[in-house]
């Protein structure tokens, strides 16, 4: 109830469209088929498996997935069944592995949905046969075995009874065999002899026509360690241009992120800025604010010492990065509001790649473009910086 003496009053409709947000995510679409292309080359006779889980590791699965359908990709893997059926609710029709355990109830969205499950263990195979016999269906499952990184798997011992069981199921059939190298970031570590050791050791125990995928390596083991290709790779952070240290990929980075000036001002020496006075100048300079803080996935603890890309030239962050806000020490010659600022990727000659934040705020380069947030509008580019202000491309970026 409104308070006494007073009307409830209807909100107005709004006359005029609201002006975009003065930041945005761009993601280079025709960077990452570049990408799957090479990395296809790299790989042969082994297939990419795109991995598009996490909204593909923030560069927007839906619209991964279709630019990458018509490619020849061997289907595209998730890690949830939701992320499954947003795909498949977007049209995406190609085979969709499913990498994560099935939680209990969403059987049969397995079988609505026609996703592939990669089963790690037993009460999973168990819920899900039940599932595809009683739809008269036999589900199509990838088994995942632990060959060393003790998280999900079967034990490698019970390969041979398991695929067995498989042929003759009424609700299940066998259409892939993985398992997942714990440290292939590091190509000399001994680990990765033992798991390969391991995986070669159950596919040995598997009838000659099994007639199954084999997969083993993820986007470092597909670079570094060509040995553990087998039929398919499944590369997720290679695909959108992230190679392991040291590593020449030729692979080209797929997102990045840009935002205007809303605000240029002059400051004298001694001019404090930002929570708890961290940054002091020490120049007669210009501090610019950027509409970009850590509600939108910016790390914090990147802060003290991020940079940015103003005319192709770095600037310096100014003190603490707030929850919508970044400042920035733009130098004397300074910058003017509208102008672009760029977070994340290349301006000109200059470039601030992902595992220089990832560096700056003391964590993974995955952990950095995942966590880009949904206040972000994503645009979808070609080779090219998208104009400010242009509208969203229906279906290709948002997530």
């Amino acid at each position: 109830m409104p308070p006494r003496g007073t009307t409830r009053r209807r909100l107005p409709e709004a006359s005029h469209a609201v002006e975009p947000r003065r930041a945005r995510v761009e993601i280079d679409l025709a960077a990452l088929e570049r990408n799957f292309r090479r990395l296809e080359a790299r790989v042969a006779p082994a297939r990419v498996l795109p991995v598009v889980k996490a909204d593909a590791y923030g560069h927007g699965a839906v619209a991964v997935a279709r630019r990458l359908a018509p490619l020849g990709a061997a289907g595209v893997a998730v890690a949830l069944v939701e992320e499954g059926i947003e795909l498949r609710r977007a049209g995406v029709r190609e085979a969709i592995l499913v990498l994560s355990p099935t939680p209990r109830g969403a059987e049969e969205a397995l079988v609505e949905f026609e996703l592939t499950p990669a089963i790690s263990g037993a009460d999973q195979l168990e819920r899900i046969e039940a599932a595809g016999t009683r739809a008269g269906r036999r589900i199509p499952v990838h088994l995942k075995f632990d060959t060393g990184m003790t998280r999900l798997g079967l034990p490698p011992d019970a390969a041979a009874g398991l695929v067995d069981r498989l042929r003759r199921s009424p609700g299940l059939a066998l259409a892939g065999l993985m398992s997942h190298l714990a440290e292939a970031e590091e190509p000399a570590s001994p680990a990765n002899d033992r798991q390969l050791a391991a995986f070669r050791e159950l596919v040995e125990r598997l009838p000659r026509d099994s007639g199954c995928a084999l997969h083993l390596a993820n986007s470092a083991g597909a670079l570094q360690l060509p040995e553990t290709r087998f039929d398919l790779v499944r590369c997720g952070l290679a695909l959108y241009g992230i190679a392991p240290e040291g590593v020449a990929a030729d692979l080209e980075p797929v997102m990045s992120l840009r935002a205007e000036l809303v605000q240029v001002r002059d400051v004298e020496v001694g001019t404090r800025a930002g929570y708890g006075g961290r940054w002091t100048a020490t120049r007669p300079t210009r501090v610019g604010v950027v509409p970009v803080g850590y509600a939108d996935g910016y790390p914090w603890r990147a802060g003290e010492s991020a940079e940015a890309l103003l005319g192709g030239r770095r600037i310096r962050h100014a003190g603490a990065v707030s929850m919508d806000l970044m400042l920035f020490d733009l130098g004397p010659a300074g910058g003017e509001v509208g102008d672009s600022v760029t977070l994340l990727g290349r301006d000109g000659g200059e470039e601030i790649a992902a595992r220089e934040i990832a560096g700056r705020a003391g964590t993974l380069v995955y952990e950095v473009l995942c966590h880009f947030g949904l206040r972000l509008p994503r645009r979808a580019v070609e080779g090219r910086p998208a104009a400010a202000g242009t509208a969203t491309v229906a279906g290709a970026a948002p997530r």
